[in-house]
């Protein structure tokens, strides 16, 4: 099973200074061509700190098919070239509506930041004060999270002692 994440995700935990937890969870996880793309154009700190991880635990897929003709389902295309490469084994990190509603109706298995936090908590992957923390900061800076999904994650994770 791959891990497949969009820019959003790399972007927000990088900004905070939390990019290692994905390594830290996953080992290893997938990007595309196009996603690399976005990020490295966009000449911030969070790019410096996402490049060092490039090929190391952050590896770079290729993708076939046109990522522009997905967008008529709303999709940017860094979101769309993670549709075209891929499968019912992978699992999607993503948290744009647009690109769950499409992940559903694919059949593809998908989780936003927030969720995938949650999950590494109950799986004791990382520690609940270290979730709690890394949400606080999120919920400080650009990210957007509702304040019913922050107050459910937190109830999630309080409720896992670790």
């Amino acid at each position: 099973m791959r891990i497949l994440i969009d820019s959003s995700t790399l972007i927000a935990l990088a900004k905070i200074g939390e990019l290692g937890i994905l390594k830290r969870i996953f080992g290893t996880i997938h990007i595309t061509t196009k996603i690399k793309d976005e990020i490295l154009k966009s000449d911030s700190p969070e790019e410096e700190i996402i490049k060092e991880a490039l090929d190391t635990w952050i590896q770079v897929l290729d993708f076939k098919g046109e990522p522009v003709e997905l967008r008529k389902y709303g999709l940017d295309l860094g979101e769309a070239s993670l549709f075209l490469v891929a499968s019912s084994n992978d699992r999607l990190i993503i948290d744009e509506s647009n690109a769950r509603r499409f992940a559903e109706s694919k059949g593809l298995r998908y989780t936003g930041l927030i969720g995938l936090l949650v999950a590494a908590v109950k799986t004791n992957k990382i520690p609940n004060e270290g979730a709690i923390e890394i949400f606080n900061k999120l919920a400080k800076g650009d990210f957007r999270i509702s304040s019913d999904l922050y107050i459910w994650a937190r109830t999630e994770i309080t409720k896992s002692k670790t």
